[in-house]
């Protein structure tokens, strides 16, 4: 088993072949002045691939199913494809008439080549992975992380922006010890305006409040949830997002709210202090 990696996540491909003593190597690229890409691959019978497919995700896409059509061509039986950030998985049900189920499709054509297993960190849905039959999907979620970044903080609580993060939530409040709810939205009938509050009757009056999601895009689904918080009496909140675009005017927005903010590195930002190499490795020794 050798481990192939792109050249933007080298820092991941370094931690994790040493954790399980494999030969990493690197996957050639080039990018043609008219856009389009090649890439090179050595053959083998069983390989781990690496591809962090943010930013430019359209064109590492293509260089990915390059990659795998390459090994593929080469006699390539299993492999084993690590994602960090799986792109496209937001749009993980039909929302309008017409639209395509896009994570559906992008895990469909994984399948067309020898993709045994498909591991990344924390898909916007666990159900993702039903999706597409003989494809195993390991989603990993470091909770352990979260929780030994935020621990320093005495937390009180912890919340999800909205339902769809409850799962995050009931996990990282798991490991604090401390209860977890989510956030509701709600319009005051007379001025129209949209608040939120956490679902029942519960108070974060003094308390220190963590909010937990899987995106951080243009911030203002955070940002809304933070302002919020303090509203209703939060001393302090803090945030843990596993994958930080921070898009547009993001960073200003965060700053004038969130105390502190944590990231992992499956996008490298200024945030990024959670290292998730460890667990990826522990994902990938777990099925070899």
């Amino acid at each position: 088993m050798r481990l192939y990696y792109f050249k933007n996540a080298e820092d991941l491909a370094r931690q994790i072949a040493g954790a399980l003593g494999l030969d990493a190597k690197l996957v050639e690229e080039r990018d043609f002045p008219d856009g389009e890409v090649l890439v090179r691959v050595e053959p083998a019978r069983e390989a781990i691939l690496l591809a962090r497919l943010y930013p430019d995700v359209n064109k590492n896409l293509v260089k990915l199913f390059l990659a795998l059509d390459a090994l593929s061509d080469y006699g390539a039986d299993r492999v084993v494809l690590v994602a960090p950030y799986l792109p496209y998985a937001r749009q993980d049900r039909r929302f309008r008439d017409g639209e395509p189920i896009s994570v559906k499709f992008l895990l469909s054509h994984l399948r067309q080549y020898p993709v045994s297993h498909l591991i990344a960190v924390d898909l916007h849905k666990p159900y993702i992975g039903d999706y597409v039959a003989g494809l195993r999907v390991v989603n990993v979620y470091p909770a352990e992380k979260y929780a030994a970044a935020v621990r320093r903080w005495s937390v009180d609580v912890v919340l999800s922006p909205d339902a769809g993060s409850l799962h995050r939530a009931a996990a990282l409040a798991e490991l604090l010890g401390v209860p977890y709810n989510y956030f509701e939205k709600f319009r005051d009938r007379e001025t129209g305006e949209i608040y939120m509050k956490p679902r029942g009757d519960v108070s974060l009056q003094g308390k220190s409040v963590v909010l937990v999601d899987d995106i951080l895009a243009t911030g203002g689904t955070l940002v809304d949830a933070c302002k919020n918080a303090k509203l209703l009496g939060a001393s302090a909140v803090y945030a843990v997002v596993s994958h930080c675009q921070l898009l547009g005017n993001a960073r200003e927005k965060i700053k004038g709210c969130v105390n502190a903010l944590y990231c992992t590195n499956t996008i490298p930002c200024e945030y990024s202090s959670l290292d998730v190499s460890e667990d990826l490795a522990k994902s990938i020794s777990a099925i070899l």
